[in-house]
């Protein structure tokens, strides 16, 4: 157990840098902000016809309706597992995420790139999909994890929650509504606060009656 919290202080520290480092990087306009610039040059090119409707869809799944029926349905899974403490992980780690996402975007007040290819209003910075998506699924991931028999189980629920996050990221990429670094903040500030939920949670099982 001690070399598990180990792992989750080297996660928290990894992702609170990552997302400290892009917020730097957007408020002080550093040289990685010329990565934004490539990667938005580079994405009409990577573009295909007929695809648009279905990275929409993929992106929509981690909207606010389909972030809020996930959550619903892994509460309901949770409450007929009994396993209580893992309810009360999941929401504040979820609701938590939410809230944080939404300060900072006023905060720092940034500009959503141009040419976009749907319609998106708001600030960019840290993108709310991929915040919510690394918070969401990674959260799934720490409660189901205790539950994983085998080493194969554990790594297969990690690639999950980690493709999950990228995959979203992706989209708001693909769909020209973010800029690189706002998906890098956001996927660094998601999993930042699902670690430290985990951590403040204590060390008692999460599934336990």
């Amino acid at each position: 157990m001690r070399g598990r919290y180990g792992l989750l202080w080297v996660v928290n520290l990894f992702a609170l840098t990552l997302f400290a480092v892009m917020w730097w990087s957007v408020t002080r306009n550093s040289w990685l902000l010329t990565i934004d610039e490539q990667v938005r040059s580079m994405m009409p090119s990577l573009r295909i016809e007929g695809m648009n409707g279905l990275v929409k869809m993929l992106t929509d799944m981690n909207g606010f309706v389909g972030a809020a029926l996930f959550f619903t349905a892994v509460v309901i899974l949770f409450w007929y597992k009994r396993w209580y403490r893992a309810i009360g992980f999941y929401t504040v780690a979820t609701l938590g995420a939410t809230g944080l996402f939404a300060i900072v975007k006023f905060m720092v007040a940034r500009t959503r790139p141009e040419g976009a290819i749907i319609e998106m209003g708001g600030y960019s910075f840290p993108s709310g999909h991929t915040t919510m998506a690394a918070a969401m699924a990674f959260g799934l991931y720490v409660v189901l994890k205790e539950r994983a028999e085998r080493t194969v189980m554990t790594v297969v629920l990690f690639v999950a929650a980690l493709g999950w996050a990228l995959l979203i990221a992706s989209t708001r990429l693909y769909l020209g509504v973010h800029w690189f670094t706002d998906v890098a903040g956001g996927f660094g500030l998601g999993l930042w606060w699902v670690t430290l939920v985990r951590i403040v949670w204590g060390k008692r099982p999460l599934t336990g009656d």
